[in-house]
């Protein structure tokens, strides 16, 4: 998922993109052969020139209009095909735009530029699978052409598949190289875990363009997951006196609050927290993240209140769900946390570790037999979790069943639980 910066960057570049596209309007008519000219009626050619007027005015509909005469008298016309296609993209009608495009490479399957500029409406109206054929399209036509690579790569980008795009914009690096690229490569590289093959990536960036925020923000957050805290840090110092945009400077001091909330700086963690949530309150990460450190420095009921609050922003997200659980535990509240744990298991039953979690609680409330349905589903789903068998012979033997606690005690010990052995040997034998 794209971050607030690089969303807002990628929609920046895009634009330019798409200006550059549109550009080639009133130049398209160089791939008008001579030979086609002379083939024309010159009527077809006549209205042909007042639709070429009308755009230039900005009359987009007489162009339609003037386009579709033409193309009534001269049904080859590529050339108005195209143009109808620009006039119709200026009003609005994509789809109209995307059929026009497909007489032109219909009528002439060498024209990239047509291929270009309807994958860029494929991708508009959500066809990724569509425009992504195109690209590869004018890819075949020009192996080197940067524009096709980098939109078709910004596609894989999106729909998950990061291999690809990284191999498109490698090919970008190699045709172009620059700010822009290393960029979207050094985040696609962070998505697939290589954080420092990012890093590289990032500082390219910034060697073009030293006054870019989200460079410095992208390879900050590069550097909180490897560790890398101070370091981090810094980069967000830097984009902080870059950025002029609250709503961005919400996820830089987020991301501060990340870095002191992992070197165990608790008290300022909570106060970048803080200033993020003030700008921007109802981001789960920011809400979820401050409560971890409200739990760490025992800020319990300002815990409870946070995951509570991106529980019912976000009901199917499951690690506040426990971690509210857990501090509920700290609480002394087990029916609570017993309530959360409980709920998490109704939304995904395959986790063994909330089994022993809500045993535990339930132990804590002297529900034994709770406690014991617990570790039987816990095993059930972890056969080979030697402490399981322990935790629930110790359970059995607290309860008089003293045949069953042997059992998993001797299980327990063969699947190498030290502490199992002595037991076997006190009061097994």
């Amino acid at each position: 998922m794209l971050t607030y910066g690089s969303y807002v960057y990628f929609k920046l570049v895009n634009s330019m993109k798409i200006a550059k596209l549109l550009f080639l309007v009133l130049v398209s008519a160089v791939f008008w052969s001579h030979a086609e000219a002379l083939r024309i009626d010159p009527a077809a050619k006549e209205y042909y020139n007042k639709g070429i007027l009308h755009f230039k005015q900005g009359n987009y509909a007489e162009a339609v209009n003037d386009f579709t005469s033409a193309i009534a008298i001269y049904p080859q016309y590529e050339q108005a095909f195209h143009q109808r296609a620009l006039s119709h993209e200026k009003l609005g009608n994509t789809n109209q735009a995307i059929s026009d495009y497909d007489q032109v490479v219909r009528l002439n399957p060498k024209n990239s530029q047509a291929f270009m500029l309807r994958g860029h409406l494929n991708s508009k109206v959500g066809m990724d699978d569509e425009a992504i054929k195109d690209y590869t399209k004018v890819i075949e036509l020009d192996a080197r052409n940067y524009e096709a690579h980098y939109e078709r790569g910004l596609i894989y980008n999106i729909m998950g598949l990061y291999a690809e795009a990284l191999r498109d914009f490698e090919k970008c690096t190699q045709i172009k190289p620059g700010a822009e690229i290393d960029y979207m490569t050094g985040t696609v590289e962070s998505k697939l875990g290589n954080e420092e093959k990012a890093i590289h990536f990032f500082t390219n960036a910034i060697k073009y363009d030293k006054a870019n925020k989200n460079f410095y923000f992208h390879r900050a957050d590069s550097k909180l997951k490897i560790g890398r805290y101070k370091e981090a840090m810094e980069d967000l110092r830097v984009s902080q006196s870059l950025d002029k945009d609250q709503g961005s400077l919400a996820y830089v001091y987020h991301r501060l609050g990340l870095a002191f909330h992992h070197m165990q700086t608790y008290d300022s963690a909570l106060l970048y927290f803080n200033k993020a949530i003030e700008l921007n309150p109802v981001v789960n990460d920011f809400l979820y993240h401050r409560a971890k450190t409200n739990f760490h420095l025992k800020n319990y009921d300002e815990a409870i209140k946070d995951y509570s609050t991106v529980i019912e922003l976000s009901p199917d997200n499951l690690d506040p769900i426990v971690s509210r659980a857990q501090v509920y535990t700290a609480m002394g509240k087990y029916a609570e946390a017993e309530a959360d744990y409980t709920k998490y298991i109704e939304m995904n039953p395959y986790n063994f570790y909330i089994f022993q979690k809500r045993a535990d609680v339930r132990l804590s409330q002297k529900n034994f037999e709770g406690a014991l349905a617990d570790l039987n589903a816990l095993i059930e789903l972890k056969p080979e979790n030697a402490s399981a068998y322990f935790n629930r012979g110790m359970l059995e033997f607290n309860l008089d069943r003293k045949n069953d606690a042997c059992k998993d005690f001797k299980k327990s010990d063969e699947l190498g639980y030290k502490e199992s052995n002595d037991l076997l040997k006190k009061t097994c034998e």
